[in-house]
């Protein structure tokens, strides 16, 4: 049964509440910013490191869960149909991301481009950082508090040596989806990444028992 079904247009945000035992499928061709609150303390909030070193890996799919700063599972990865990997050692893109590293100062800093794998765009005037923060506000979360992301369908290529990394530039295939149950109410933020100016729109479907 549909809960709540919800398209995020590019380079804008979302919040949306999971009660225990719902599931939310993100479905994309781009990158989905994806964060996770206790409904009910959102002081407890989704963190990349408790979830890499708890379950000694740095790619969840399938199976895998979501741990918060405060060690309990947010959330389990309970279908992915993504045929690449899913981020968490880059953070979010911002305005001060864009002012630093986009079009207006290439000459100075065009090198970075290459370096993470990104071609030279034309940047755009904000990103998911602003994004979540607008989406969580009603929720009196400040942006300082707003934790760093699991980056839905980004695949970045992660050097095991020398720990340098790049964006692969892959894409989903039209209709990949992950879904994520709730283990907790939850109060989600996803921004539709703006990806430098080629980002696309995403669909957010909260649900109970099967989804057809």
């Amino acid at each position: 049964m549909i809960v709540s079904d919800h398209v995020i247009q590019k380079n804008t945000g979302m919040a949306l509440i999971v009660k225990k035992g719902q599931i939310i499928r993100v479905i994309g061709e781009s990158t989905a910013d994806f964060v996770v609150f206790n409904r009910n303390d959102v002081r407890e909030r989704f963190d990349q490191a408790r979830t890499k070193v708890d379950q000694g890996k740095i790619y969840v799919s399938t199976g895998d869960v979501l741990i918060s700063k405060f060690n309990n599972v947010m959330m389990t990865i309970v279908a992915d149909t993504y045929d690449g990997t899913h981020d968490m050692e880059k953070g979010m893109c911002s305005t001060s991301f864009y002012e630093k590293w986009g079009d207006k100062v290439f000459e100075i800093y065009g090198g970075t481009w290459t370096k993470i794998g990104r071609r030279r765009e034309a940047a755009p005037d904000h990103g998911c950082w602003e994004n979540l923060t607008g989406a969580l506000k009603p929720w009196q979360i400040p942006m300082e508090d707003v934790p760093s992301p699991l980056n839905i369908f980004q695949t970045m290529v992660i050097d095991g040596e020398t720990g340098t990394m790049r964006y692969a530039m892959k894409r989903p295939k039209p209709g990949a989806y992950m879904d994520l149950r709730a283990e907790m109410d939850c109060l989600v933020g996803i921004s539709a990444c703006p990806e430098g100016g080629r980002g696309k729109e995403l669909r957010a479907v909260v649900y109970e028992g099967q989804l057809e």
